[in-house]
């Protein structure tokens, strides 16, 4: 569903792994009762979203859809992280819930299902942190997070570059006789 413009977005999504396997980290260092430390993700959402305006500064994305959106979308995130990371409300998962809630969204007006998919699994990943209060369990919820965006990061970075060539074949004799 997506085509080769999407592979700027690779960059992203491989700050949004960072983000979260930081998050996993910081959950099970915490070893508090929630499903996630709030104030990382209020602290690292902000840092990841100042990297990731001077990566489309430099690499502009092509919007497929109005202007309009997208500022919903980016408010909205903002406000959940805002909120979630204040309050600590939905047993610390919010900030993450709106995060993954953002990465779908844009997904969906960039008609992209590898991003789609990454957002998805990290509101579910969310919705069961809220649910599972153990902080190995985040801890490994955020774990998995991350491997869902690196995985996104992967396939957007090869529908840009394409996969490597097969490599050849070399006679180790010619290498040995100068």
């Amino acid at each position: 569903m997506g085509s080769r413009h999407m592979g700027n977005n690779w960059f992203p999504m491989a700050g949004m792994a960072a983000l979260f396997l930081g998050g996993a980290a910081m959950a099970l260092m915490a070893n508090s009762d929630k499903g996630a430390v709030p104030s990382y993700y209020l602290i690292a959402a902000f840092l990841y979203a100042g990297a990731t305006a001077l990566w489309f500064l430099r690499n502009p994305p092509v919007l497929r859809a109005e202007l309009k959106p997208y500022l919903y979308t980016a408010g909205g995130m903002v406000l959940g992280v805002l909120l979630g990371g204040t309050t600590g409300i939905l047993q610390g998962c919010l900030a993450w819930l709106a995060l993954g809630g953002g990465v779908l969204a844009y997904g969906v007006l960039e008609r992209t299902r590898v991003i789609v998919t990454a957002g998805a699994g990290a509101c579910v990943a969310a919705l069961l942190g809220m649910v599972i209060t153990a902080p190995v369990w985040g801890g490994a919820l955020q774990t998995l997070t991350s491997a869902g965006f690196v995985l996104a990061a992967y396939r957007l970075h090869v529908m840009k570059h394409g996969r490597r060539p097969e490599t050849q074949a070399v006679d180790l004799d010619s290498l040995i006789r100068f």
